[in-house]
């Protein structure tokens, strides 16, 4: 019975994450803000936690901690398929690559020179936290990519 109930919370879970709760029924929202711990979801429904687990039952309530854990894992799993690493040259211009890894494939990047033909930067410092910065820009916008809401 467990995994049944399981399943459609974590379902309701991952469409709230995705889409919000703006369609959802009242139930599955506050299921969802719970799970999520969105204060803001229950306050915009006008409801205080008691009162969200009162509405969605003993039985979902039950199974609220662990549906959130198996959430949080998979969302843990989805934020560490994206990557990227910045490669030191060795040559006399100096300089980075940015390498932007997905499941520890290369799937783009940049170089980042500080004596370049293109755009230079006006020492290594500068290059490599050009890279950085890119890189985590990159990170930041695919984590918002696959869990929407929870950049909030």
């Amino acid at each position: 019975m467990h995994s049944t109930i399981d399943t459609r919370i974590l379902h309701i879970t991952q469409q709230a994450a995705h889409y919000g709760i703006g369609t959802m029924s009242l139930g599955e929202a506050l299921t969802a803000a719970l799970v999520l711990d969105r204060s803001d979801w229950l306050d915009e429904r006008g409801y205080s936690i008691a009162e969200a687990l009162d509405r969605i039952g003993p039985h979902w309530a039950a199974r609220l901690a662990e549906v959130a854990r198996k959430f949080h894992t998979e969302v843990t799993q989805a934020r560490l398929r994206f990557s990227f690493e910045i490669v030191p040259h060795h040559s006399d211009t100096g300089g980075y690559t940015l390498r932007l890894l997905s499941d520890g494939q290369e799937i783009g990047g940049g170089q980042f020179c500080p004596r370049g033909k293109s755009v230079q930067f006006a020492d290594e410092q500068s290059a490599y936290d050009e890279a950085l910065a890119a890189g985590c820009s990159w990170l930041a916008d695919k984590q918002t990519e696959i869990f929407p809401e929870l950049s909030h």
